[in-house]
């Protein structure tokens, strides 16, 4: 193991300087990335209403262009990089027909279907795809996740790892969150 792993910032102490909520910096925290995409977490903020909770945000691709992808209490956005940090999307969770996702190899897949048509996300490092899926279902059915036990889920991030699904790097930022979270 290198010293300088030792002297790398955490996304919290990267994140400090944009005062940004609680909710905001948690789902920072929590998701796989590197600080590439701090400032769009930071330009995220403006985007949001008192109102809402980010429960999970990631990096994907939509519509050929990288962003944001981010899940709330109240709805799905997508922030683009390139378009100056406009919104590329927001669907209301209620006007949710259906979310699909999967994962294939390092990269996942979403699909929203809604009333107006289907968007589809992709180039989604690891699994984060199918957890958002997951956890936009719960809130569109308004019940709440039921507490894991951080030793299973350490077992399948192990597992998600030696099989190739999930990088290294990507497994040690999710280790680190679930013992942040303990």
């Amino acid at each position: 193991m290198s010293w300088f792993r030792w002297f790398r910032p955490n996304v919290r102490d990267r994140l400090a300087p944009y005062n940004l909520r609680p909710d905001v910096l948690a789902a920072a925290s929590a998701m796989a990335s590197d600080q590439r995409s701090d400032v769009y977490v930071a330009r995220l903020q403006s985007s949001l209403t008192d109102s809402e909770t980010v429960l999970r945000m990631m990096d994907g691709r939509y519509a050929r262009e990288m962003g944001l992808l981010v899940l709330t209490s109240e709805r799905i956005l997508f922030r683009s990089r390139r378009s100056s940090g406009t919104t590329a999307f927001s669907v209301l969770l209620h006007d949710i027909v259906a979310i699909e996702a999967y994962t294939r190899k390092v990269s996942g897949t979403v699909r929203l279907t809604t009333r107006a048509g289907s968007l589809i996300i992709d180039q989604i490092l690891g699994t984060q795809g199918e957890m958002l899926a997951d956890e936009a279902q719960e809130a569109i059915r308004g019940g709440s996740r039921p507490e894991r036990d951080p030793l299973d889920v350490l077992a399948e991030l192990r597992a998600l790892r030696d099989s190739g699904m999930i990088s290294a790097s990507e497994f040690e930022i999710r280790k680190s969150a679930i013992w942040r979270d303990i």
